[in-house]
C-alpha cells in the first residue's frame, strides 16, 4: 500500500469521535457520536460498554460514508478513549457482567482507606509512582470484590472500554501500557510491568489481565469478518493497541519532548505534561506516554469537571441562550462566551472552584471536595457567573503547573487542545491567569488525530516525529500584564479558598 490512510477513533465519556488521515497528515474526514453516562447514585459514574461499541460503529460507519473511500485503503486503525476505571468486567464468553465504573465515578471511598491501613501510601506510591485515590482503577476493583460477590466470582477478564471494542473487531484480548499504568496501585512505572506483589496484596488475580502489555503502537490484530460486518472496515485491517485519550490528545498537537505541557480540556482537564526521566510526585498522576511508551512517560494534574462545568451551565441555566442558538448558526456556547467578554477580568471579584461531583484528583486528592461560588452579590449577573467557571479553569490550569514546578518538571512548552481552545476568549482567560504565553491549534481534531498516527506508526509507515509535519503549532495568546497582575491576587484567594473549605468539605459529607 503506497499511500495508506489511517482511522483513529477516540471514545469520550460523552462522545465518540473518529478521523479519516493520509499519510501527508491530511484530514479526510471526521464524524462525531454523543453518548451519555449512568449515574445511578451520587458520585457514582458508569456505563455499559455496548453503547460505547454502538458509537464506535455508528462513528465509522460516517466517516466511511462521508469519505467515499474504498476501505482497503486503510492501513491501519487505533482507538483511544476514557480511562476505563475498573474497566469492563467480563465473563468466560467475554460478555459484560456489569457496566464500566469509569475514571469520574468515586464510590471506592472505603476501599481507598482500606488500602492506605493496609498497604500504605509509600509502598503503593514507591512501586507505581502514584497515590491511592477513588480516581484509580484498582480501589474500584476492590469495591467490586467487596460489594459484587457475585459478579466478581464470574470475573474471566477485566478490559479497557477501546479493549472491549477491539475485541469485538479483531478478536483479541489486549492492554496497553498507558492503560495499565492508569490502574495505578497494580502497575511499576520503573520496570514497566504489572507488580505482582501489589496485586497479591490487593487480591487482584494476576489472570484478569493479559499476560503482555503492548506499546500503544503495536499491531495486536486485525478486523475480522465479524468486524467487517460491524464496522464496514476491510477484514484484514490493522489493529493497533491504542491507549488513553489524554496522551494521544497530547501527541496530536505535538507533544513529544521533555517540558511538553498541554492542557486537555474535555469533559474533565488534564493537565499533562511530557517527562524523558522519571520526577514524580504524589500529587500528579503518572504513565507511560502512548509515543516511546518504555522512556516516556505522562504527568498530569487537573479537575475532573472542566468542560463538564461549561457544559452543565449551558443545559441548566441558560435556556435563552440555547432557544436562541437553535434558530442562528451560532452555538450556545459563543454566545454565552460574548456575554463573558463584556465582564473585566476578575469577574468583580467572584471565585468559583469548579469541583462539581464530590471528590477530586490529583493535585487535591480530596475525598469530599466539592464546587463553591465565592463573593456572589446582587450586583453580579450571569455573565459574571459564567466568566468565573471560565476563569476557575484557568486557575486550575495555573495549579497543576505550580505542583510539577514543585516536583522538579521543567515547562517548556504550553499547548492548548480540545474546548479551551476553541473559546477565544477562555484562551485569553488562560493565558492571564497563568501569566504563560500559551500555543494552540486551530481547528484541532485532537486524540483521534495522534490514534491516526499511532496506526501510521505500528504499520511502519510513519514516525512519531511525522506529527511535527502534520500540525504546525503557529498560533499563540499572550498574557496582558495588567490582567495577570489581577488574577495573582484573586489566585492566591482561589488557593486560600481550597484551604479554608477542607473542614466544610468533611462537614458537608456527614450531612449529605
Amino acid at each position: 500500500m503506497e499511500h495508506p490512510i489511517f482511522l483513529g477513533t477516540d471514545i469520550g465519556t460523552y462522545g465518540t469521535k473518529s478521523c479519516l488521515v493520509d499519510s501527508s497528515g491530511k484530514i479526510i474526514a471526521t464524524s462525531f457520536v454523543e453518548t451519555d453516562i449512568l449515574v445511578p447514585n451520587p458520585g457514582w459514574a458508569e456505563q455499559w460498554p455496548d453503547v460505547w461499541l454502538n458509537a464506535y460503529v455508528e462513528s465509522v460507519r460516517e466517516v466511511l460514508k462521508v469519505s467515499n473511500i474504498d476501505p482497503s485503503s486503510i492501513g491501519g486503525i487505533s482507538i483511544s478513549g476514557l480511562f476505563s476505571g475498573a474497566g469492563v468486567p467480563v465473563d468466560k464468553e467475554f460478555r459484560p457482567i456489569r457496566p464500566a465504573i469509569i475514571w469520574m465515578d468515586r464510590r471506592a471511598i472505603e476501599e481507598t482507606e482500606l488500602i492506605k491501613r493496609e498497604i500504605g501510601e509509600d509502598e503503593i506510591f514507591k512501586k507505581t509512582g502514584n497515590f491511592i485515590d477513588p480516581y484509580y482503577g484498582f480501589p474500584k476493583i476492590v469495591w467490586i470484590k467487596r460489594h459484587e460477590p457475585k459478579n466478581w466470582e464470574r470475573i474471566h477478564k477485566l478490559m479497557t472500554i477501546y479493549g472491549y471494542v477491539i475485541y469485538k473487531i479483531a478478536d483479541v484480548n489486549c492492554v496497553d501500557h498507558s492503560s495499565a499504568g492508569n490502574i495505578g496501585g497494580i502497575y511499576d512505572i520503573h520496570k514497566r510491568n504489572w507488580s505482582e506483589e501489589l496485586m497479591d496484596q490487593l487480591g487482584i488475580p494476576r489472570q484478569f489481565f493479559p499476560e503482555e502489555i503492548n506499546c500503544s503502537k503495536d499491531v495486536v490484530g486485525e478486523i475480522t469478518e465479524e468486524g467487517e460486518k460491524l464496522t464496514g472496515l476491510k477484514k484484514g485491517t490493522p489493529v493497533v493497541a491504542g491507549g488513553i485519550d489524554a496522551p494521544a490528545s497530547a501527541l496530536s498537537v505535538t507533544a513529544l519532548s521533555d517540558g511538553d505541557l498541554t492542557s486537555m480540556i474535555g469533559t474533565s482537564m488534564c493537565n499533562g505534561v511530557i517527562q524523558d526521566e522519571l520526577r514524580l510526585s504524589k500529587k500528579i498522576v503518572t504513565l507511560p506516554h502512548v509515543a516511546y511508551d518504555l522512556e516516556k512517560v505522562y504527568s498530569h494534574s487537573g479537575v475532573a469537571t472542566a468542560g463538564a462545568v461549561v457544559r452543565w451551565f449551558r443545559d441548566m441555566l441558560s435556556q435563552h441562550e440555547k432557544l436562541v442558538a437553535e434558530n442562528s448558526d451560532i452555538s450556545a456556547y459563543t454566545i454565552l462566551d460574548k456575554m463573558a467578554e463584556k465582564i473585566k477580568a476578575g469577574a468583580d471579584g467572584l471565585i468559583f472552584t469548579p469541583h462539581m461531583i464530590v471528590g477530586e484528583r490529583a493535585p487535591f486528592w480530596s475525598m469530599n471536595m466539592r464546587s463553591c461560588l465565592f463573593g456572589l452579590t446582587i450586583s453580579h449577573t450571569k455573565a459574571h457567573i459564567y466568566r468565573a467557571f471560565l476563569e476557575s479553569i484557568a486557575y486550575a490550569l495555573r495549579h497543576s503547573i505550580e505542583v510539577a514546578k514543585e516536583a522538579g518538571i521543567p515547562i517548556k512548552r504550553i499547548i492548548l487542545v480540545n474546548g479551551g481552545a476553541k473559546s477565544p476568549i477562555w484562551r485569553k482567560i488562560m493565558a492571564d491567569v497563568t501569566g504563560q504565553e500559551l500555543y494552540y491549534v486551530e481547528g484541532a481534531p485532537g486524540a483521534p488525530l495522534g490514534d491516526a498516527l499511532l496506526a501510521g506508526v505500528g504499520t511502519g509507515h510513519l514516525k512519531y516525529e511525522a506529527i511535527y509535519d502534520w500540525v504546525r503549532i503557529d498560533q499563540s495568546v499572550k498574557p496582558t500584564l495588567e490582567n495577570t497582575n489581577i488574577y495573582n491576587k484573586l489566585y492566591r484567594l482561589y488557593v486560600k479558598l481550597h484551604e479554608a473549605l477542607e473542614e466544610c468539605y468533611a462537614l458537608a459529607s456527614e450531612v449529605y
